[in-house]
Parts: C-alpha cells; structure tokens; sequence
C-alpha cells in the first residue's frame, strides 16, 4: 500500500501500537512463557497486580487448560484474510506490559485491554499482534488471552477492565503516550463488551479508528482490537466468535 494512506498510518504507528498491543516488551519473555501457578508471584505493581498472590478456594467444573487458552490466538494467515492484507509482522508477549492512561478511571481499560486491572491470580497471558510490517503498517490486530484458577477470579477481573457503566465511557476522551482517543462503547454486558476507539487529532477524528471486543467464557478472559481506517467491526466479530468456540469446545 502507497502514497498517502500508508503514510497516514506510520504517523500513527507510535501511538497505535502503544495503545493496542502494549509493545513495551522490558521484563516480558516471549511466547514460550507466560504460564505460572496460581500461587507464585504475579506481573509487577505497574500492570495493575496488588496484595500477595493467592490461589482461588472456588473451581469451575473442567476449567479451561492453558493448553486451550494457548490455541484461542486466531493465527496470522487466517487472520490476514479477514483483514484483505498480507501480514508479516508478527509481535508476542506473555506478560502483561505497563500502561499509563489518562481519563475516566472505569474507562482506561479501553484503551488497553485486558492490562491495567488485571490482578495477580492469571495463571496464562498471551498478547499477540500483527500487521504489515514491523515499521509501517494499515493494519494493526491485537489479540489477548489471560486465564485464572477460576471461573470466579476470571470474571472479578473482567468486573474490574469493564465495569457495569462502561456504556457511560461513550464519548470520553483518553489519553496515551501522545495520541487522544475518544471512546464509542457499543455493547456491554457481564461477559462481553465492544467498543471504538477513534484517534482525536486537532478536536476531530483522525479516521485512524481501533474496534474491540472481549468476552469471558468459563476462567478466561480473551480479546481482539482491529486498528485501520474502516470498518473493521466483521473482522472483529470473526476473530472473537473464533476464540470463543475454541473455548467452548473444550467443555
């Protein structure tokens, strides 16, 4: 892709990436990592842990394994044919990064999912991302997994990143490195929220937009975050009903 379009969203690379992905990537090991016990020490006081690491006294009926939540991430070929373009980068984390967002506090989670207020009990966390490539990109597809002990330590977090007014974060401006975002929440619920996130140049929008949805099936929590200019929501909804059934199809 060339000419102005391109050079659009390389502006935004900066921005996007610390918004959507949290590719700040100190004190994270790569993907063959990420798992640890219940009881072990959790991600540092910056990613949103507090208190000493305990293990839940509440268990699903066969919970989902890490093996499971390892298999959600949608891999990147199929995922580059949701999104009409080739994708060659590919980014992975499995800790959860640090974060900074200035707004609403019940909001800030929109900006990066699945990060903030996550706790200390996750015992799996797997942060994904592609585009074009490493440098520029118009694309940019995040996906996040975190599972817990439990179904009840997984949906006290995700009480936590969307709370029952998220509906209320419409229009609320957050900020992250640089870049402003204003915050469309289109559906929330217990155990799914979706959302837009519009980059806010000069009081106006960009047309640089990120459409998310996360849900909580069981003791995982999972996501995915479309950022482009369009309409990114199909590619969304693919990617997490995905997801889902792969969750569901362990039970």
């Amino acid at each position: 892709m060339k000419g102005p379009a391109m050079m659009s969203a390389s502006v935004f690379r900066k921005a996007a990436i610390v918004a959507c992905v949290a590719v700040v990537l100190t004190g994270c090991s790569l993907f063959g990592g990420g798992q640890k016990g219940p009881a072990s020490s959790g991600p540092s006081a910056t990613s949103g842990a507090s208190g000493p690491s305990a293990a839940s006294t509440t268990s699903t009926v066969d919970p989902i394994s890490p093996d499971t939540a390892n298999s959600l991430i949608v891999p990147k070929n199929d995922v580059a044919e949701l999104v009409g373009s080739t994708l060659d980068y590919e980014g992975k984390a499995s800790n959860p990064s640090s974060a900074t967002v200035e707004g609403k506090e019940s909001c800030r989670a929109l900006m990066v999912p699945l990060t903030i207020d996550i706790g200390d009990k996750w015992t799996t966390y797997r942060n994904v991302w592609y585009q074009e490539t490493k440098d520029s990109f118009s694309h940019l597809i995040t996906q996040r997994v975190l599972l817990y002990p439990s179904r009840d330590d997984a949906t006290a977090t995700y009480a936590k990143e969307f709370a029952a007014d998220s509906r209320t974060c419409s229009g609320e401006d957050l900020k992250i490195d640089t870049a402003t975002w204003r915050a469309s929440v289109r559906d929330a619920s217990e155990d799914h929220t979706r959302w837009v996130l519009d980059e806010i140049v000069d009081g106006n929008p960009s047309g640089w937009r990120c459409m998310a949805e996360a849900r909580a099936i069981d003791n995982v929590l999972f996501m995915a975050m479309i950022c482009q200019r369009g309409n990114a929501a199909p590619a969304v909804k693919a990617i997490v009903d995905r997801m889902a059934a792969g969750a569901t199809k362990s039970k």
